[in-house]
């Protein structure tokens, strides 16, 4: 094992360990509360315990693929991803939701920032894999095209809960169309922010250095 993969492996173990299992005390906590509870005047309690238990399977997932040299993704990137399922559901827990009315669309530009950086990895991957002839032009089409790509799942994501509420014909997540527009303005700021980030990484490194952090496979993962 090299110096990087040691890293790794200790991050793994670190994320594998702590963060599913707060989740699921924190599930457990929500049990706990009586029905009574302010918490559920906006979300039901097997929302938000189904919402635990789901973020934790996430959070377990990822690592156990390092730890078996399925997969290891860019240390920033998880740092991404950890940090907004963590506000999501905390969110939840505290009753954010309700307390502040903008949280939500914070919440939004975090979740657009944590997609948006799938979509930036994915085109690197795909960049650099291609032949030379096939590119996304420039490093200002790179950009271009991971916003837009980012919006566009953050479009898909809200037409999603919309068909959730007319299928369960309950209130979860969307709250209006003043809501859903302003989630996909959060939506846009995220994928900007995403995009800026982008250009700067870009400016210092070529799309080859980042697919290269994208590594799936024992043997790609052992040479990384």
């Amino acid at each position: 094992m090299n110096a990087a993969d040691i890293k790794e492996r200790r991050v793994a173990w670190a994320l594998l360990l702590i963060c599913p299992l707060s989740l699921v005390m924190l599930c457990i906590y929500i049990a706990t509360l009586d029905d009574g509870s302010r918490l559920f005047e906006l979300h039901p309690r097997i929302y938000l315990q189904v919402t635990c238990i789901l973020w934790a399977a996430v959070m377990a997932i990822l690592p156990i693929l390092r730890l078996r040299r399925k997969l290891a993704l860019p240390m920033w990137f998880l740092a991404i991803l950890y940090a907004d399922m963590y506000i999501f559901v905390t969110s939840l827990y505290n009753g954010m939701y309700m307390e502040l009315h903008w949280w939500a669309n914070f919440t939004h530009v975090v979740s657009s920032l944590v997609v948006a950086s799938i979509v930036f990895m994915a085109l690197c991957v795909m960049d650099a894999r291609s032949p030379s002839h096939v590119t996304f032009g420039s490093r200002g089409g790179m950009v271009v095209m991971t916003i837009l790509l980012a919006c566009a799942f953050g479009v898909i994501w809200e037409v999603g809960e919309g068909f959730v509420e007319i299928i369960t014909q309950y209130d979860y997540m969307s709250y209006g169309a003043v809501h859903t527009l302003l989630n996909l303005a959060a939506d846009l700021i995220g994928a900007f922010i995403m995009g800026a980030i982008a250009w700067f990484m870009l400016g210092r490194h070529d799309t080859e250095y980042f697919a290269s952090k994208v590594r799936i496979g024992a043997k790609n993962i052992d040479v990384g």
